[in-house]
């Protein structure tokens, strides 16, 4: 679940959901995926690291574990790497440049939506429909390209 939406039920308000939701959704999916998964030796790497890692994620605690492992891993180190795994270390080379894709494009989000404030009825619902449009699949197309970009290291590791 998206950040945006994680806030909404802490406190409720009204909410337009957008395709940065989804597409944030998505990274965590396969945040989780990378942590619980060994790429090619199967099974579920348990080195100290990860297993606090994966603790932090499955709580409230996402935002400090990226930042952790910021700090433990990117770039790839070596020493550090064993105690998360070598799939899960190395994908943070595909991981740290989508979220930021994401991050960026929720920053727009929210930049169009304050300026569809100042929009009438009918026009700031073609707006948001257009722009909800063009973020989905922006963020869609800048996935893809990153997928794309880091071909090689995903075959590697997977």
């Amino acid at each position: 679940m998206s950040r945006r939406l994680v806030r909404t039920l802490w406190n409720p308000s009204p909410y337009l959901h957008s395709p940065v939701d989804d597409l944030e959704s998505f990274y965590y999916t396969a945040q989780w995926a990378a942590a619980f998964n060994d790429g090619a030796n199967g099974g579920k790497y348990d080195g100290s690291g990860i297993e606090t890692f994966r603790e932090m994620i499955a709580g409230d605690m996402r935002n400090g574990a990226y930042l952790m492992v910021q700090e433990d891993l990117y770039p790839v180190r070596r020493r550090q790497a064993e105690a998360y795994g070598p799939f899960f270390a190395h994908s943070l080379a595909f991981l740290n440049p989508w979220l930021a894709k994401v991050n960026a494009l929720g920053r727009g989000w929210d930049s169009m939506l304050e300026e569809a404030e100042e929009l009438d009825g009918e026009n700031k619902a073609k707006h948001l429909h257009s722009q909800f449009l063009v973020h989905g699949y922006r963020g869609v197309g800048e996935y893809f390209e990153l997928v794309h970009e880091h071909r090689a290291l995903l075959q590697e590791v997977v």
